[in-house]
């Protein structure tokens, strides 16, 4: 998988807002995934359990589930490198080499984007009791309007 970085002076000079509704939609959207990946988590353990009972699948739905049986095998390459150049070159000359390895190693810059509370927000709030939010009502996306749901 290719992978690019983009520094953030690569972007024009001209200095932009991230404006509330972007940050809200994306505190929106990463709520939901959250919400979402613990529901899927709950209905595969759901689904597994029902399997191994032998429980048989409707067929009047669109989907079947197809369950794919694999054995995997996790290797910890690193931990068995480390124990090899122990015995080969002892325990001091062995943690030498991994702290050489591990500073020529090529360094992956990354941002993070994670949602946290504004606390200037939240002051306002506070001190003005007319800016206090509204009750949120639920708009469709636009692609869920175009499809027709």
């Amino acid at each position: 998988m290719a992978t690019s970085t983009v520094s953030p002076n690569s972007f024009s000079t001209q200095l932009t807002v991230i404006t509330s509704a972007e940050i809200s939609r994306y505190a929106e959207i990463t709520s939901q995934l959250s919400q979402l990946e613990a529901q899927q988590k709950a209905l595969r353990s759901e689904l597994l359990n029902l399997h191994a009972a032998g429980a048989e699948q409707e067929t009047s739905s669109p989907y079947l589930l197809n369950f794919v049986y694999q054995v995997r095998r996790t290797v910890d390459w690193k931990n068995h490198a480390l124990q090899l150049a122990t015995k080969l070159y002892g325990i001091e000359k062995a943690e030498q080499w991994k702290l050489k390895v591990e500073v020529a190693a090529p360094a992956q810059a990354i941002t993070q984007i994670r949602v946290k509370p504004n606390p200037e927000y939240a002051a306002s709030l506070a001190s003005s009791p007319s800016k206090r939010p509204v009750e949120a009502v639920w708009m469709p996306s636009e692609s869920l309007v175009r499809s027709g749901h």
